[in-house]
């Protein structure tokens, strides 16, 4: 196995940012999640900042109107990797979303990316992106 390369979030994460908006209903995102293959995606508000995170736990009841994850767990763009899979690694979440220095959205990173990442692997994310 290679020497871990990747030295900061941006060069792991999913730039093609998957999310749903504010007060969009949560059927949207079961759509996203199914069609991309993922297993959670952000809720941004009208300047595209986290304010939840609709999870495939949170679709698992079938109500569309359940209530999304208010914690919104954010990593910046910047911050190296073995620092933002710690934060991960201290949650029982599976993603953070990945912000700029104004706090707005620019992707996600899972802990499968960290997981490549520290093993020195190339980040690669779903196909369904590539295809969109």
């Amino acid at each position: 196995m290679g020497i871990m390369t990747t030295k900061t979030v941006r060069e792991i994460m999913n730039a093609k940012l998957l999310y749903i908006s504010q007060g969009d209903r949560l059927s949207l995102a079961r759509r996203h999640i199914l069609k991309f293959g993922v297993t959670a995606v952000p809720v941004l508000d009208e300047t595209h900042r986290p304010v939840g995170v609709v999870s495939l736990r949170d679709l698992q009841r079938g109500d569309d109107e359940i209530s999304l994850t208010s914690v919104v767990m954010t990593v910046k763009e910047t911050d190296g990797v073995e620092d933002a899979a710690k934060a991960l690694a201290a949650t029982d979440f599976h993603h953070l979303v990945v912000v700029d220095s104004k706090g707005v959205a620019v992707g996600m990173v899972s802990s499968v990316d960290f997981l490549r990442a520290l093993l020195g692997l190339e980040a690669r994310h779903p196909k369904a992106f590539e295809e969109a």
